[in-house]
């Protein structure tokens, strides 16, 4: 047995992964970079994975903020976006979607509510929506 301390990581082994604030800003994840057309990297990513013949070229979006170089100012360039820039910016982060699906509340054979789901009345989010039970037929 060595007297040796055991790096951090799974079973004792290296580290999975690096530090977070020494991974470099990558472009897709900066608030200054503008990305490509969505329908252009459905093409590159069709090309790559073999399903289409007509040749793509990488897609690249833009950013009037990128530092090249020695450089301390800033210029216009087109990257990719995985291109980790030195005046990384982290964009704020997406709200999450709130539910935007259409719902109908039924109670036996007739329809009480129809509408977006995050609209719900409260009384049918209850369980109990207090109506009379429906006619039978």
């Amino acid at each position: 047995m060595s007297d040796r301390p055991v790096p951090p990581g799974h079973n004792g082994g290296p580290p999975l992964d690096d530090p977070a604030s020494d991974r470099p800003g990558r472009c897709r994840d900066c608030r200054h970079w503008t990305p490509p057309p969505e329908g252009l990297e459905r093409d590159y990513e069709a090309f790559r994975l073999g399903l289409s013949r007509r040749r793509i070229k990488r897609p690249t979006g833009f950013c009037d903020r990128v530092l090249l170089g020695n450089s301390k100012i800033p210029a216009f360039s087109g990257t990719a976006g995985n291109f980790s820039c030195r005046n990384f910016e982290p964009a704020p982060p997406k709200p999450a979607p709130r539910g935007r699906g259409f719902v109908t509340i039924w109670v036996g054979n007739r329809v009480v509510w129809k509408g977006p789901e995050d609209e719900i009345p409260d009384r049918f989010r209850d369980g109990d929506p207090d109506l009379p039970e429906p006619d039978a037929p």
